[in-house]
């Protein structure tokens, strides 16, 4: 998988190629690697595919602050029940042994949940 800033009728784009053999999948956004990440995951789960990495883990997402104020290559590891800090601040591109591969969907849901818990603690 490679990631790279590319300029394009004057804006910026995030890009994200992953090559499968000799295939290569291409997803881009004008908004940040994240959201580049999450197109280029929606037509891998047309076949089935998961990555293996932070940004495709079910308990990891951004936070707002993390979009605006760059390409979104880091995100937070959430823990239903607790807030986030700066310890579980990871680099969506790397993985270790507590990635939980899963779809879009379920990592939305698992935010949902997330936000919702932290709702209740209050």
């Amino acid at each position: 998988m490679t990631a790279d800033e590319i300029y394009a009728e004057g804006k910026e784009i995030c890009r994200i190629s992953l090559e499968q053999g000799t295939e290569v999948r291409v997803a881009e956004s004008e908004e940040d690697f994240f959201e580049a990440l999450k197109r280029l995951r929606l037509d891998l789960e047309k076949t089935s595919t998961l990555l293996h990495c932070f940004g495709a883990s079910e308990n990891v997402y951004p936070s707002g602050m993390q979009k605006s104020m760059g390409p979104a290559i880091l995100a937070y590891k959430m823990r239903i029940g607790s807030p986030t800090s700066r310890h579980d601040i990871v680099n969506i591109f790397e993985a270790d042994e507590t990635v939980v591969p899963s779809t879009v969907e379920q990592q939305e849901r698992f935010r949902q949940r997330w936000i919702d818990s932290l709702r209740n603690l209050a």
